[in-house]
């Protein structure tokens, strides 16, 4: 995501999307590994604060990596507690994956719609080289939009500001649309105006920029994994998931077992 309030206001962008419930969104995630092969190493792709990967270094003892764009979001991580800044890699998705050369995960994650950052070749190379970087039992999980009602918003697009105060005391409204979407002929691609207005007592200041994000369906994903060799389930109609991740669909990615080398006490 390149743009100035990822970049130089990353910490106002950290305001506005800390409001999940990081711990039981990793929970889920790990339930999903048997007893006897749980998750040990998980990769966060697009982390920014990298929330998930600090609860799961905390309270489970899991290896993480993470990689995103943003040298600010890094820091903040570190001041939230990642523990190895090293493994914290500031690079450009897909290709900073090819940085972490040795290393296989059991989870790779990429929530937040990460995925609408990147064109449709962009995303096959990522998937690509999530594949590679997978164990054999390993699984990846892929937020998106829901269709559905991403469609019923546009159908009656409105402009709503969020309030929230934030750790430092400053009242920050926000409109993400903050006017009209402009869409890309040929693509999904949107363009979306965004509007932060951040108080104090001594005056308002006034952050606007345009975000630039494509919409990939469920559909779009599933194709591109299956041309790589990646079986799919969608956790969305679950209650706990659907609880834990409104208005959007997970996506579940693994290796076909028909695809994987069978193991020398199978030979």
């Amino acid at each position: 995501m390149n743009n100035k309030l990822y970049k130089e206001f990353a910490s106002y962008y950290a305001d506005v999307t800390n409001d999940r419930d990081f711990k039981n969104q990793l929970e889920v995630i790990l339930a999903t590994y048997e007893p006897g092969r749980p998750c040990k190493s998980l990769l966060e792709l697009f982390a920014g604060q990298s929330f998930h990967s600090i609860e799961a270094q905390k309270n489970h003892g899991i290896d993480v990596w993470a990689i995103d764009s943003s040298m600010e979001m890094k820091r903040l991580a570190i001041a939230e507690g990642f523990q190895n800044p090293e493994k914290y890699i500031v690079a450009n998705l897909p290709e900073a994956m090819l940085s972490i050369e040795e290393t296989k995960f059991d989870c790779i994650t990429c929530l937040y719609n990460g995925l609408s950052n990147l064109n449709m070749e962009e995303v096959f190379i990522l998937l690509k080289n999530c594949k590679d970087k997978l164990n054999d039992s390993g699984k990846i999980f892929i937020e998106l939009h829901d269709i559905f009602l991403m469609t019923e918003y546009l159908s009656n697009q409105q402009v709503h500001y969020t309030e929230i105060e934030n750790s430092r005391g400053e009242l920050i409204k926000y409109a993400w649309p903050s006017g009209k979407i402009r869409w890309d002929r040929y693509t999904y691609r949107a363009e979306v105006p965004v509007q932060f207005l951040i108080q104090t007592s001594q005056r308002t200041d006034t952050i606007e920029f345009t975000s630039y994000d494509t919409m990939y369906s469920t559909e779009h994903i599933v194709f591109l994994a299956n041309l790589l060799g990646l079986e799919s389930m969608i956790y969305t109609e679950h209650p706990a998931w659907a609880a834990l991740y409104p208005n959007s669909v997970i996506l579940q990615l693994s290796i076909r077992k028909d695809l994987l080398k069978p193991a020398a006490n199978d030979k």
